[in-house]
């Protein structure tokens, strides 16, 4: 038997063991409630729920985010600002008035501080959102299965929806839940072996500090800073300073209003426990990243002339390690994928049943009927999803092409969040056509403007919608205190703002200064051993 089947046998199995489990748990839970089938319910502590979130947020693929640090080194400071402003904002603002709200879904707090129009464009473009990372990550992973069993990439996508298909369809966001949490042990001791493996592989920290490589940016493979580029045009990966602008817009946006993330911090069994697991989340999001662009570093390093860098990963796995044991890597690598697909499935099916079915068509549908028509919706998303594939197959790196496209919902969802959070004065109707403005705007740059960087298109959007908004606001009547309960830092009935999340956890605060200073603190000791 050749070295490659026990890789293969071991990869089968994996697939086996999720299949069952989503059988297993779906029979445990099958006479549960249609609002547990699509949110879980509030069940879990706060560290199942962060690493639920944990892998959730591998939401680009390993593969994806290594071929970001082949060609641009290891910047990973815009990942650290889901540390440093994310988490934090998430944590304090905006749980508070998830959980005094009552809301199910993200776009339903809109139509609650807004109006329905309002949800029904956030709830588009979160749409669009899910339909976009998830045809990158099936495509990232049938690119795994071709590369170690030689499949037509076609039918190795289709493998890997069928999978996720089967039990996310049977068992909901029960289902998920539980599963997830296991994978989130399984694809951070992945992602550790296989980046610790490849920093020995170049001779240890010390040989990468002392590397005179530079990537794409002209900065050194090692330092973690952003490159400084002023230019709209900017070819850069997350030049300074629009980089650290946007990385902390879209790192919210990502973190506290991409259903996805904001379902399963749902799921938490309390406001204190969702709070504990997204700083969890925050902190652990950058140790988990930093392995995954190490090993793109690390490959450059050894192989410069690889032909595509999104095969770094691969390359680390089918050569550094022996039989086996790759096979068992292989499965961790499409482990963080399936469960960025099998969220994106979940979140899919849960806001259009919701916010659309529900809402508009049927809103006394019994359990049978609203289950039924969630895993239609996931089938028929699934399948939308499959044709970004032939897109992705022509990008040199996956996660470029995601950011690129996902700049356009990404900036006017965080914009009506941060307004609607944080103002009592914008009104319902400025909101909507800031929102659409901003989503118009941002739409014309990418297709008319093209050498626009997608972080300046992202922020356009986004400054767009605030803007507008504002300036409109002033035009229509002033929504009372009493309709706001519950939906501002400054409406909450049970805790005065703005510091709102020292209500449910008085140290919060300490936290999250602890967090901040750390990484400050890290960074900087080790951006002196770069340029030593």
């Amino acid at each position: 038997m050749s070295n490659i089947v026990y890789d293969m046998l071991v990869v089968l199995l994996y697939f086996t063991v999720i299949i069952v489990a989503g059988y297993l748990v779906s029979r445990k839970h099958r006479s549960d409630s249609a609002s547990d089938f699509l949110t879980g319910g509030h069940t879990l502590n706060w560290f199942k729920t962060g690493l639920t979130l944990i892998a959730m947020s591998i939401d680009t693929g390993i593969m994806g985010v290594a071929g970001i640090g082949f060609v641009w080194g290891l910047a990973i400071q815009p990942n650290a600002l889901n540390l440093w402003i994310a988490a934090p904002l998430a944590a304090m603002f905006l749980i508070p008035i998830y959980w005094r709200s009552k809301i199910v879904t993200t776009p339903e707090l809109l139509e609650k501080r807004f109006n329905v129009y309002s949800r029904s464009l956030f709830s588009g473009l979160m749409t669009l959102y899910n339909i976009i990372v998830l045809g990158t990550s099936i495509y990232l992973g049938g690119l795994i299965l071709q590369t170690i069993f030689d499949w037509n990439l076609l039918i190795s996508c289709s493998v890997i929806m069928v999978v996720v298909a089967i039990y996310v369809m049977m068992g909901g966001m029960k289902a998920v839940l539980t599963i997830n949490i296991y994978q989130a042990v399984f694809i951070t001791l992945t992602l550790m072996t296989v980046g610790i493996t490849c920093i020995v592989k170049v001779g240890g920290l010390s040989e990468l500090f002392n590397s005179d490589v530079l990537s794409a940016s002209g900065a050194p493979l090692a330092s973690t800073m952003l490159p400084f580029d002023l230019s709209l045009k900017s070819k850069m990966w997350y030049a300074m300073p629009s980089g650290l602008i946007w990385g902390a817009l879209a790192g919210t946006a990502w973190i506290a209003c991409n259903f996805g993330m904001v379902q399963r911090l749902l799921a938490a069994k309390d406001e204190k426990s969702a709070q504990k697991a997204i700083l969890f989340t925050g902190a652990g999001h950058v140790f988990t990243f930093f392995f995954a662009y190490a090993v793109g570093v690390s490959i450059h390093l050894l192989q410069p002339e690889l032909a595509k860098a999104d095969e770094s990963y691969m390359f680390a796995i089918m050569n550094f390690f022996p039989v086996g044991i790759r096979g068992l890597l292989i499965a961790g690598l499409i482990a963080s994928l399936i469960s960025t697909i099998d969220g994106l499935l979940t979140s899919s099916g849960t806001l259009i049943t919701t916010d659309i079915f529900l809402r508009f068509f049927k809103p006394k549908a019994d359990d049978k009927t609203i289950k039924r028509f969630a895993r239609i919706v996931q089938a028929v998303v699934l399948l939308i999803a499959f044709f970004i594939i032939p897109v992705a197959a022509k990008e040199q790196t996956v996660t470029r092409l995601i950011q690129d496209l996902i700049s356009i919902p990404l900036g006017v969802m965080i914009a009506l969040y941060l307004i609607g959070v944080f103002s009592t004065r914008a009104t319902p109707w400025a909101a909507f056509i800031g929102a659409l403005t901003g989503t118009v705007v941002a739409i014309s740059i990418y297709f008319f403007l093209p050498e626009i960087n997608f972080l300046n298109r992202g922020f356009f959007g986004f400054i767009t919608v605030v803007i507008t908004t504002i300036s409109l606001s002033f035009f229509e009547k002033r929504q009372s205190i009493e309709s706001l309960e519950n939906l501002t830092v400054f409406t909450l009935s049970d805790v005065k703002g703005p510091w709102v999340g020292q209500g449910a956890w008085s140290n919060l605060w300490k936290w999250i200064l602890g967090i901040i200073v750390g990484w400050f603190v890290l960074t900087t000791i080790w951006e002196l051993l770069v340029s030593h």
